[in-house]
């Protein structure tokens, strides 16, 4: 059976990457907010635990969603509280979003710093409240576990990766990628993001995803938790706007590209092909993350008003669905 289903595979990812009239269709799998097309609900990463079921973060509202894509209406099972800071109340304003081996969820927060866990308990039995797991994670965005079950966590504009070993505690910097700022089409908008999206290979390889240079790292980790100097894997002007990234079964990269609207491949070479890219219609509207259920794959539309996710007046993007689910399947 295994000889089998390995070539199946194959060719329905191959077929994506190389031929774009037989490329998958890109459908919406739920609304998230199907009053309002406002922004009232703002999700930018997703997961999934071992049964398959999605997990993402709200962003307005601090809450952590639920969806079961064989019935996908969402479902609250956690919360992060907001915070006073410097006299000012302070949304987490979820980012990434991680399963550890035992079943707790992780959550990143740029605003605060830290990297925050809602016990695995807490999500079953009631919405958990997330807590602190790790400090002096700056710019927090990104983050992904190795095989140990350290944590790695992008620093977004910093450049920095970070690392936190399973016990939580006082992050530490793994890797730096070098700074950079690349003006967008519209000659005003400044993106400075270069680490942005993690994922690990299946030979513990870090790939971190640098979206003010369209292009993704490589980084090669070392036994004391450091990474070696960061190798460029891609870049392509396919890949401006490049956010989150998963692997798939057969260890081909895929990446959701926000400013194009679009979702790409990039084959172990180093290849970067177009699988998808629609306007401001959707169903891609800004796509944030992405993540893989056996071989379906389940990308977060951010919706943000930018680039190519404008409508026509050029203010907003209210022609699409707005905050939502989309889905690729076989």
């Amino acid at each position: 059976m295994k000889t089998l289903m390995i070539p199946l595979v194959a060719i329905f990812f191959g077929a994506c990457a190389t031929m774009q009239p037989r490329s998958p269709a890109v459908s919406i799998l739920v609304d998230l907010d199907p009053a309002s097309v406002d922004r009232t609900i703002i999700v930018e990463s997703i997961t999934a635990n071992k049964e398959g079921r999605l997990y993402m973060p709200d962003r307005v509202t601090g809450n952590i969603l639920r969806v079961d894509p064989k019935s996908p209406k969402p479902v609250v099972v956690g919360r992060i509280e907001a915070r006073e800071i410097k006299g000012k109340k302070v949304n987490a304003e979820g980012g990434g979003i991680a399963f550890n081996q035992q079943g707790d969820l992780f959550i990143a927060s740029g605003p605060f710093a830290e990297v925050l866990r809602i016990r695995a308990a807490d999500l079953n039995a009631k919405p958990g409240t997330a807590q602190t797991f790790a400090t002096g994670t700056e710019g927090a965005n990104g983050i992904v576990f190795d095989k140990q079950g350290n944590l790695f966590v992008s620093g977004g504009r910093s450049g920095v990766v970070y690392r936190v070993g399973a016990n939580g505690g006082a992050a530490q910097p793994a890797v730096k990628i070098e700074l950079h700022t690349r003006k967008l089409p519209d000659g005003k908008t400044e993106q400075a993001t270069v680490a942005n999206g993690l994922d690990f290979d299946a030979k513990g390889i870090l790939y971190v995803a640098d979206t003010a240079r369209g292009a993704i790292w490589k980084i090669e980790m070392q036994p004391d938790g450091k990474g070696s100097k960061p190798v460029l894997f891609a870049q392509s002007p396919l890949l401006e706007g490049v956010d989150g990234t998963a692997f798939d079964a057969n260890g081909k990269l895929w990446a959701t590209v926000n400013e194009r609207n679009a979702i790409v491949t990039v084959t172990p070479d180093g290849t970067v092909q177009e699988i998808a890219k629609n306007g401001s219609a959707g169903p891609l509207e800004f796509p944030s993350a992405i993540v893989f259920v056996g071989n379906s794959a389940y990308i977060t539309n951010y919706d943000t008003p930018r680039r190519d996710n404008m409508d026509a007046t050029g203010q907003a993007a209210k022609d699409g669905i707005g905050a939502s689910i989309a889905q690729i399947t076989p």
